[in-house]
């Protein structure tokens, strides 16, 4: 092989390791302005008085809920091929994903609802409604086995 030929073979590939290096690189920091993002909704979330507002005013608990999904959706938006970019973006989506569960509940087909979403420690008017709401679904079933 002609060292001219090598020279160029070793070049191209330095050059995809450049690439793949800065794409990771990049969505290493994309990644952490979203992490930044998450933490400020994790202290919201966490928050008992903000959780009072957002429980009783059906307004705040959606602006919460669309800061929710813009997240995840910047997160889905983030793409990287290396390990630790997919496993920080799959924590990073499952964090939201419940809590995005647990202020806008979405009930689906086919599943139990203590399989349905994680529960955080809600403000008691919240889980007496949810309780109240789980035994009323209980009872139709009963009502409706029964005819």
């Amino acid at each position: 092989m002609p060292p001219e030929y090598a020279a160029v073979m070793i070049q191209r590939a330095f050059r995809a390791y450049l690439i793949r290096r800065s794409k990771a690189l990049r969505a290493l920091r994309d990644l952490a302005i979203a992490k930044t993002k998450l933490k400020e909704l994790r202290a919201s979330f966490h928050n008992f008085n903000f959780r009072r507002v957002i429980s009783r005013d059906a307004e705040e608990r959606q602006k919460f809920s669309e800061k929710i999904i813009v997240l995840l959706l910047t997160a889905d938006a983030i793409e990287g091929v290396d390990v630790m970019v997919r496993g920080a973006k799959r924590s990073m989506v499952d964090e939201l994903e419940a809590m995005l569960e647990v202020v806008d509940p979405q009930p689906q087909q086919g599943k139990s609802l203590s399989m349905l979403r994680r529960t955080f420690d809600m403000p008691d008017r919240m889980i007496r409604n949810e309780i109240a709401e789980g035994v009323t679904q209980i009872v139709q079933m009963l009502e409706t086995e029964e005819e």
